[in-house]
């Protein structure tokens, strides 16, 4: 083996030698300290092997002899070097992909969530953000099992964590509670307030205590039923309260401002048909888009386009994922022209998008009592405005404070 190894090293030749003296030949080159091996004779002809440095101290031994020599094969590395030399540009690309391809893979260049279920990609994405995690972020830089601990932090539904790396590609997988418990607010009760100004039209109180009745003028923010509940002895006298969740049917009547607005001039987008389907291909701070090949061909001129592209990451061996990305891009090119509405259509369209928004307002249960709106032409747009009289449901909840509600309770019952 050492033998064959140190044969490819020097080089050697597979050379045949004729003539009427080959003996005389032999033993000259073995005076000569010229080693030969597998030797073969056939007929008047032997072929053999000899080191390639061995071949250039053969010339005199084969004038002496009258022995011809014929080069059969050539075989080593010095034979190996000068075709590496026409071809060292593919060589040297080839040792440069795997060095950039070593350095490549020390980094993070993917990322995938796994097992999450009630937790959306977009909540993990902000966590990983936050954790300073991101592409092209070294592997020896992060640090998995505090990562998996903050994650568990952040997130009390998830049960367990794993981050891992495969490849470039680091998977942050989680296991959540697929029971969860409701959870249990404690309130000192709650207080309706008003959500509008105006006229209380009825009011249904199921739980608390109302503070206005119908035709009461009531502002925003106004208490209208309390969830603090009296008790009273057999004096009428107040001793104790009692705290509840007010509830309540509340009916308001109130103005609401409307104003909508068209402008003279729309626009309106015209396809030319001229459609452009291109390659392109993204390094780490290069876009390459056949685009611009295009527009060689047609004066370089800038298109206005709607685009739609299909990208991909360069993978290699299913987890090696890449700083590489490339794809399709299809745009459809367009121009842009502005026409001008008549004052007829422009009319319509507000009285249309009035009639919309009335119908919406009936949907959610507002009942329109009057509405006083006007058309006004301005220079450059018509707009509509004005007020709607409307019956509506007003009132929402919110928590009485937990001081106030221990005062006066404490001073009531005290009295």
């Amino acid at each position: 083996m050492q033998n064959k190894w140190m044969h490819f090293v020097e080089g050697c030749l597979v050379v045949r030698f004729g003539g009427d003296y080959l003996e005389r030949f032999f033993n000259m080159c073995r005076m000569h300290n010229i080693y030969l091996w597998d030797i073969t004779r056939k007929e008047d002809c032997c072929s053999c092997k000899l080191h390639a440095s061995d071949f250039s101290k053969l010339p005199p031994l084969l004038r002496k002899t009258g022995t011809k020599a014929r080069v059969l094969e050539k075989h080593g590395l010095p034979f190996y070097i000068p075709f590496m030399r026409k071809r060292i540009i593919f060589f040297i690309g080839v040792f440069a992909c795997m060095a950039m391809l070593n350095v490549a893979t020390d980094y993070i260049w993917a990322i995938e969530y796994v097992g999450n279920l009630q937790i959306s990609d977009d909540e993990l994405t902000d966590f990983v953000r936050s954790q300073n995690i991101h592409y092209g972020m070294r592997k020896s830089q992060l640090d998995c099992e505090e990562k998996e601990k903050r994650l568990r932090e952040a997130f009390p539904t998830v049960t367990w964590t794993s981050i891992y790396f495969e490849g470039t590609k680091l998977y942050i997988e989680v296991k959540e509670n697929e029971k969860t418990e409701p959870t249990v607010i404690e309130t000192k009760g709650t207080d309706i307030v008003a959500t509008d100004d105006g006229v209380i039209v009825s009011i249904i109180t199921r739980n608390g205590v109302p503070t206005v009745k119908a035709g009461d003028t009531v502002e925003q923010g106004q208490v209208l039923v309390e969830g603090r509940v009296p008790v009273y002895d057999e004096s009428q006298s107040i001793i104790d309260y009692q705290i509840y969740d007010a509830d309540a049917d509340i009916q308001i009547q109130t103005l609401v401002s409307y104003c909508d607005k068209i402008a003279g001039n729309y626009p309106v987008k015209y396809y030319t048909g001229a459609d452009v389907h291109t390659h392109f291909i993204e390094l780490p701070g290069y876009h390459l888009d056949g685009l611009f090949l295009h527009n060689l061909f047609r004066g370089s001129q800038t298109l206005s386009c709607e685009t739609v592209t299909q990208k991909h990451q360069l993978v290699l061996l299913d987890n090696i994922y890449l700083p590489i990305y490339y794809g399709e891009i299809d745009r459809k090119e367009y121009y842009l022209q502005y026409l001008a509405y008549t004052p007829e259509e422009m009319k319509n369209k507000l009285t249309d998008n009035f009639e919309k928004y009335i119908l919406s307002l009936s949907e959610k249960g507002v009942q329109i009592v009057e509405k006083n709106v006007k058309i006004v032409q301005n220079r450059d747009n018509m707009e509509m405005q004005g007020e709607i009289l409307v019956v509506k449901p007003t009132g929402k909840s919110v928590d009485i404070p937990v001081q106030e509600a221990d005062s006066i309770t404490d001073a009531e019952a005290g009295e």
